[in-house]
């Protein structure tokens, strides 16, 4: 006999565990199907395993997606809230999950991704909500008044709400299928790429792996100049650190229509011109000068790129060598080829276009008791606890709004 449920969650993550628990304690009968075979395996990477929930500074600034600026703030102010701290801590709090702020950023006191997984599965087993895990969705089509979910053995829900995340960390249940199944629904579907990942470069980085130096980095795209400040760390293959893993949602972005993006890097940001230049007159070579400033290893590699030997005496390097020198260390070019891949990102950016959403419900326009939430959406977050608090609220507004 077909299973009938009141709410049919297909995804087991942050958006699909809260929207069956916001579901169920409403008063609906709930089933979750997961593909994976456990629930949440996501979230226990998150935080590199201590779950980090949200951040203290939730400007909207910090998230991203193909719509205008002004349309993606719209949708996040009614998706999320204004303040989405409120609701996401008395949510949290209500399933025994307390955080404390470190450092900006918001953790479970037990600083463990677990204890925040396990409070999620208590609930969802308090409430009798059915779950079926190691179960793949290759179907759902429409029925009176609600639809028919193909997995196995077929289901019948008055209300869906697609929460399968994007194709990030295909080794936890990345996958594509979430998109799949949202066109075969005929939901709007942009383009995809990896998000909060380190990127490849043209230039040969080998010589430079393993430096790791503060300083800050920008792009210019159509939609302006974006930058970040952080830690860089250089790498065999390129670029990484959290500042650059922010700007890798505007860098896929560009390269789908052009080969390379170029990242300019300020090694020297909180160097002034005068104090560069103010030891010139010390009896060192270029080379060990520029340590001064910079890692050794760094030092010698923008030497070398600009045909300088390091040897070279100060008092042999002319006045207008020295000011092209710092000019280099203020903006120097890595030219992007490509962005790591999903393994190796923590989020996908693209997704259902927020046009088709009602972002006070979550509800797909015009398909009445279809939602969509989290990760399957064309909206991706910085570091820092975004995604995870974009993923848990509107998991929960769509839960809710299955008996509103």
């Amino acid at each position: 006999m077909q299973e009938r449920y009141d709410v049919c969650v297909i995804g087991g993550g942050a958006a699909g565990m809260s929207a069956a628990i916001a579901a169920a304690e409403g008063g609906c009968s709930v089933c979750i199907v997961d593909k994976n075979k456990k629930l949440g395996r996501k979230m226990y990477a998150t935080g590199n395993g201590r779950c980090n929930l949200a951040n203290t500074d939730m400007d909207k600034c910090h998230y991203h997606s193909y719509e205008e600026e002004h349309e993606r703030t719209q949708f996040l102010n009614q998706s999320i809230g204004e303040y989405p701290n409120t609701g996401l801590f008395e949510f949290l709090d209500s399933m025994g999950v307390y955080t404390q702020a470190n450092q900006g950023y918001y953790y479970p006191v037990s600083m463990q991704a677990s204890a925040v997984v396990w409070a999620f599965l208590d609930r969802i087993k308090a409430l009798g909500v059915t779950v079926k895990t190691g179960k793949m969705v290759t179907e759902i089509t429409k029925a009176e008044d609600g639809y028919l979910i193909s997995c196995e053995e077929p289901l019948y829900a008055k209300n869906i709400i697609l929460a399968t995340g994007g194709c990030s960390y295909a080794s936890l249940g990345g996958s594509t299928s979430g998109y799949a199944l949202a066109q075969s629904l005929g939901l709007s579907v942009t383009k995809q790429s990896p998000a909060l990942c380190g990127m490849y470069t043209s230039e040969d980085t080998e010589a430079i792996k393993g430096v790791r130096v503060a300083c800050s980095a920008w792009i210019e795209t159509d939609k302006g100049i974006h930058r970040q400040s952080g830690e860089l760390q250089l790498t065999e293959y390129g670029l990484s650190g959290i500042m650059i893993f922010n700007l890798a949602s505007m860098v896929g972005r560009a390269l789908e229509i052009q080969k390379e993006v170029t990242v300019h890097i300020d090694f020297l940001e909180h160097i002034t011109r005068e104090r560069f230049m103010q030891g010139r007159c010390l009896e060192r070579n270029i080379y060990g000068y520029l340590n001064a400033f910079m890692p050794d290893k760094l030092a010698r590699y923008i030497l070398e790129s600009a045909g300088v030997s390091c040897k070279q005496p100060l008092s042999d390097v002319t006045t207008d060598m020295l000011d092209k020198i710092y000019d280099r260390c203020r903006c120097y070019p890595f030219h992007v080829k490509a962005l790591r891949d999903y393994e190796n990102a923590q989020v996908t950016a693209g997704g259902v276009m927020l046009a088709d959403v009602d972002a006070q419900t979550m509800e797909v326009k015009g398909q009445r008791g279809m939602y969509v939430a989290g990760e399957l959406l064309d909206m991706d977050g910085d570091c820092g606890g975004y995604n995870l608090t974009f993923a848990i609220l509107t998991g929960r507004k769509a839960g809710e709004s299955c008996h509103a």
